[in-house]
């Protein structure tokens, strides 16, 4: 599932869009079955591929699951436990960090 989640957010990343996680849930069978912490933990699986040659590392990796969006555009409730698990500092208020960092995702895969 996390591989296919990927292929639907990183199609989403070279088109600048944003995927509200009910049409992933459409588009994957599966993670709408799972609990909410086995979701996260499933997302959590989503690795960026994209790559540019001679581009270093981020010194945090760039969550291409800061693409989730809920059903009215907003950052998703995940989006601050996927990111503090990768190591972000999310602030209270994590929509400035969110449009970011989904910018950041943006850059990525346009490039590539």
């Amino acid at each position: 599932m996390a591989d296919e989640i990927r292929n639907i957010l990183e199609h989403a990343a070279r088109l600048g869009n944003t995927v509200p996680l009910s049409a992933l849930q459409a588009q994957v069978k599966g993670p709408q079955h799972l609990s909410e912490s086995d979701q996260i933990r499933l997302l959590q699986r989503v690795r960026t591929t994209a790559r540019r040659p001679r581009s270093p590392m981020p010194e945090r990796p760039i969550l291409l699951t800061a693409l989730i969006i809920d059903d009215t555009g907003a950052v998703h409730p995940f989006y601050r436990r996927l990111a503090e698990a990768a190591g972000h500092e999310i602030p209270q208020d994590p929509t400035r960090t969110w449009n970011d960092a989904t910018q950041a995702v943006h850059d990525r895969y346009k490039k590539t």
